[in-house]
């Protein structure tokens, strides 16, 4: 049995915990995918597709493993400061969603803090993994992401060459050793880069690109798993933020833009005051994406049938190849059954 995904539309991370899903479309949509509850996909007699999809209060099933690639450069204190007090407005905008937060550093090098993609010990705990039921998770949260190594560091000093892409990918290899039991089966992947830099600190040629990240995480995981990237960063443009940020040596983080582009998320400002509404943007993407449904192959959009039930007068969908996209979420409880023939 192939189970059917839902798209984040992108923002996958919406996501439905346990499940695996099924779609043959392209990379650049597949990342944007995420679930709601049991999803089924028939192929009958007669060639006909028949793709089943359950909303049955996804909001407490749905499930999404948080990375944060922190920068732990000395320039980034200030920023973990507020970081840090802010990650109610995240878990707030997740609302039901079994959510769980990795942290690693943008350090891959061969130093003494280059953690190469494992995750950090959650401080406090014995875990390196931060869930609801951690005991005054927001504290733990906050003594985690502020990075000691980062304060009036003298001689031996994180590295300045920061490469959050690349630590991404170390992670997702890393998956069955140092982080295993972050990367959930069927649940998507939230990646959050905070840094005032470029890949590879300048970017350019020597910077891990974008894709790279992409390949790695479908290799990986194939289509039980979806990816969005999100970035609070100096966004590419803002001249005042980089007149501001320069002063400490930061960059415009082009290729982490490229990142979150790639994979449909939005970016925050470094520079902002407070990372509440770029947190909250980030969880409210992932609430209001189950509104797209990957059907299983692409459909002749003549030959498409939808039933819902129970009915919902209210309810519309356009067809973009084989993406049918609601105008809301379906309501809890509502049954979707989607027929058609494929091209």
């Amino acid at each position: 049995m192939a189970l059917v995904r839902f798209s984040l539309c992108v923002a996958c991370v919406a996501l439905c915990g346990g499940l695996s899903a099924c779609s043959d479309v392209p990379m650049a949509t597949n990342i944007q995918q995420a679930q709601a509850t049991a999803s089924t996909s028939e192929r009958l007699a007669d060639g006909t597709f028949r793709d089943t999809f359950l909303y049955d209060e996804f909001e407490t099933r749905a499930a999404v493993d948080v990375l944060i690639i922190d920068d732990n450069s000395d320039s980034m204190r200030n920023k973990e400061l507020k970081l840090g007090p802010r990650l109610d407005s995240f878990l707030g905008s997740l609302g039901k969603i079994d959510w769980q937060i990795g942290i690693t550093t943008t350090d891959t090098s061969d130093g003494t803090y280059g953690l190469k993609g494992s995750l950090l010990p959650i401080a406090g705990t014995s875990s390196s993994i931060l869930t609801k039921n951690v005991a005054n998770y927001q504290t733990a949260f906050n003594d985690t992401i502020v990075r000691k190594e980062a304060l009036d560091c003298q001689n031996d000093c994180p590295s300045t060459d920061e490469r959050p892409l690349l630590a991404t990918i170390e992670a997702i290899q890393k998956r069955d050793s140092d982080n295993a039991g972050f990367f959930r089966p069927g649940a998507e992947l939230a990646v959050i880069i905070l840094s005032d830099e470029d890949e590879a600190s300048v970017g350019g040629p020597d910077a891990t690109q974008p894709q790279a990240v992409v390949d790695a995480f479908n290799s990986a995981f194939g289509s039980d798993k979806s990816m969005i990237g999100f970035g609070i960063i100096v966004k590419p443009g803002d001249t005042a933020c980089f007149a501001k940020e320069t002063l400490v040596g930061a960059h415009y983080g082009n290729t982490h833009a490229a990142f979150v582009q790639l994979t449909g998320g939005v970016l925050g400002s470094i520079c902002d005051d407070d990372y509440g509404p770029a947190l909250a943007s980030i969880g409210k993407m992932v609430r209001e994406g189950i509104k797209t449904a990957i059907l299983s192959a692409f459909p002749s959009p003549d030959t498409l049938q939808v039933v819902v039930t129970p009915p919902d007068s209210t309810l519309t969908w356009t067809l973009v190849e084989n993406r049918l996209t609601f105008n809301h979420p379906p309501k809890p409880g509502t049954q979707i059954v989607v027929s058609y023939k494929p091209q």
